[in-house]
């Protein structure tokens, strides 16, 4: 049986023009549209949701939400269960979903599966298998920095340091980051600075450990930049 408390997170919010900073996660995040509308702008494109649509973004995908009134239901997803269910469905796994899908039959299924039904989940992914593809990586040749980063991230890290770990000067070290990434150094370590207190938060409540154990100077500068880029606030 699916133990939905240890690998899912549920949302069901309203936004009222709250724009929602360039960040990524390292889950799937699948998301119903209830009311309203949504413009999604991603690294190449931009798409806009209303009533009815459902929105995935798929794991380590650059995005950020224009203002806009809408409400949505969301389950948050661990990458590594997506890969073993869709893994044990079709023999795949790291797939890369369509960020757009306008289905009764998802919408049914999705509304199932927020409810903890384990035979609706199966189904769910078996359903959006059909419009997936295999993830393309990035050709990114940044990976002594971004091993660096992935090391250190709660610890300070200079401009100066990642230049030198690719041989390159700190502007065209900063100018190949911010294009292969779509952030630059500094924001690509606050957002593995969030990801990575959203995990903290699932084994400890006291948010002030948290934001210290992720890397931030204190509770008040990573509520700031936790609602900056999620719209809300990590108590909420």
């Amino acid at each position: 049986m699916i133990k939905f408390d240890k690998i899912a997170a549920y949302i069901e919010d309203f936004h009222k023009n709250t724009e929602f900073k360039p960040h990524f996660h390292q889950t799937y995040s699948f998301a119903l549209i209830t009311n309203g509308e949504s413009e999604v702008v991603f690294k190449n494109k931009t798409l806009k949701y209303k009533t009815g649509d459902f929105r995935i973004i798929n794991p380590n995908e650059l995005h950020f939400v224009k203002p806009g009134i809408w409400e949505y239901k969301s389950i948050v997803l661990d990458k590594e269960f997506v890969n073993k269910i869709t893994l044990e469905i079709a023999n795949k796994k790291e797939l890369f979903f369509q960020n757009k899908i306008t289905s009764k039959e998802i919408n049914s299924l999705f509304c199932k599966m927020y409810k903890k039904d384990e035979e609706a989940t199966y189904f769910f992914f078996e359903k959006l298998i059909s419009h997936t593809q295999e993830i393309k990586l990035p050709n990114i040749t940044l990976k002594n920095s971004l091993k660096l980063i992935d090391e250190n991230f709660t610890q300070k890290l200079s401009l100066a340091d990642l230049a030198k770990s690719e041989k390159l000067s700190k502007y065209h070290f900063l100018r190949l980051f911010k294009n292969q990434t779509g952030l630059t150094p500094h924001q690509y370590i606050i957002i593995k600075r969030l990801n990575y207190a959203l995990e903290l938060m699932k084994k400890e409540k006291n948010l002030s450990i948290v934001a210290v154990s992720a890397g931030f100077s204190d509770q008040s500068h990573f509520i700031k930049e936790f609602k900056k880029v999620f719209g809300f606030t990590p108590k909420h």
